[in-house]
């Protein structure tokens, strides 16, 4: 355990890439769900608007679905090979369909071609960041163990929201600056094409990375044929415990991107007002999530843990309820408030994951409980919420889904196996 009272150089440089090239990735693979209200016009206009909104959610869906099978193949050669190699790979699985889709034609221009390879490229990215993300965690968390961890994971937080920031900001600047039309003629593609290029920008800041001296000094003996058999094998309650923990930080994720989508469809706010909005909370956000890394540090993992979702169990309904009084006050007082909530769960979260498997297996583990959550509950996430709506004819369903799910992660934290170790009570 370090005991210095700094980052080293080497950290500090861990640190910053992993966090810029996180925020570079990420924005690749968000983008979509910003433009989701004209995607559906372009590519599913034959359809009701009902049925082209859940289509348009689907495609989102499916690159949430395929992230666990991502997570496998990636985990694969991280576990094996070391974790740096699968950051110079899954980048351009992520940048290169990000490209395609901003140069792909319509329907109107191809017809059924059109979505069939929207699909195509949205699973790629699916792919990608299924190995993406839990390459980072434990990339990072190998770097910097024991001191300030809650911190150190907390900036790969901070850099990964800071892809939704750019998101959102190159999101306001077009809806701003052009005409419905214009976005729809050209307008939707330029954010695409400019994610096609911050991955590869992405790329070229990681060659500089180091491969983490956890891996470095496993034994031969140690490093396993087929990780993903080892974990199943002896680490599966783990898995289903991972999974369950980060349940609600992928539902709670899904919320900040559907916020300007849902405002605008369900309460009939502008849409560039919402998004200008949505940019200067992802910001709060931010900075927001540095300082849950810090209680983390302070308090202990669990106990933050517990404080986050318990708060969300209590609130969640209140937050779209306060959505039915008329005016932005209280969109921006809701917005702000789960912000602050959800801000002290992604750096205890990482950490748990993160102790709960052993070195040769860390990253497969990490992955498959990541990328399940992110799949079966953040993924989705989208389509529960358009139909409980439908169902239920109420727009505060999705508060409803919210509670039952912060229930769940609450409960597999407080009655689960105790299988964190180190935990501060």
């Amino acid at each position: 355990m370090q005991k210095s009272n700094s980052f080293t150089s080497e950290q500090r440089k861990v640190l910053v890439l992993s966090s810029l090239g996180g925020a570079l990735e990420y924005y690749d693979f968000i983008i979509y769900i910003f433009f989701a209200h004209v995607i559906e016009k372009l590519f599913f206009a034959q359809s009701s608007p009902y049925i082209a909104t859940l289509k348009t959610l689907a495609i989102f869906s499916i690159g949430y679905l395929l992230r666990p099978l991502g997570g496998i193949i990636f985990a694969h050669f991280g576990d094996r090979y070391g974790r740096k190699v699968v950051f110079l790979v899954t980048v351009l699985f992520m940048a290169i369909p990000s490209l395609a889709i901003g140069l792909l034609p319509t329907t109107a221009q191809i017809g059924v071609t059109a979505p069939v390879l929207l699909l195509i490229f949205r699973m790629m990215q699916g792919l990608a960041l299924g190995g993406e993300i839990p390459a980072a965690l434990t990339f990072v968390s190998e770097h910097v163990e024991g001191y300030r961890q809650g911190f150190s994971l907390s900036t790969l937080f901070a850099g990964i929201n800071m892809g939704m920031l750019i998101a959102s900001g190159v999101t306001t600047i077009l809806s701003s600056s052009l005409s419905e039309a214009q976005l729809l003629e050209y307008g939707w593609r330029i954010p695409f094409i400019i994610g096609g290029l911050f991955g590869l920008a992405s790329m070229f800041l990681r060659r500089y990375l180091q491969e983490t001296a956890a891996f470095k000094s496993l034994r031969p003996k140690d490093v396993q044929k087929i990780p993903f058999v080892e974990l199943m094998r002896h680490s599966s309650k783990q898995v289903f415990q991972g999974t369950l923990l980060i349940a609600i930080a992928s539902v709670c994720v899904f919320i900040f991107l559907y916020w300007p989508q849902y405002l605008h469809q369900y309460f009939h706010y502008d849409f560039s007002l919402i998004v200008r909005i949505n940019t200067i909370g992802t910001f709060f956000l931010s900075l927001m999530i540095l300082v849950g890394g810090s209680l983390t540090d302070r308090f202990g993992y669990r106990r933050v843990y517990l404080m986050g979702t318990g708060a969300l169990v209590l609130l969640s309904y209140g937050f779209f309820a306060l959505l039915t009084i008329q005016g932005l006050v209280w969109v921006i007082f809701s917005y702000m408030i789960f912000a602050t909530i959800f801000c002290i769960l992604p750096a205890s979260y990482a950490i748990i994951l993160t102790h709960l498997f052993p070195t040769p297996i860390r990253y497969s583990g990490v992955a498959m409980s990541y990328n399940l959550a992110y799949a079966f509950f953040g993924g989705m996430s989208p389509l529960i919420c358009t139909v409980m709506i439908q169902y239920f004819d109420s727009v505060l369903a999705p508060g409803i889904y919210l509670t039952i799910v912060a229930c769940v992660s609450w409960s597999a934290c407080y009655f689960g196996p105790k299988l964190i170790t180190n935990v501060k009570l």
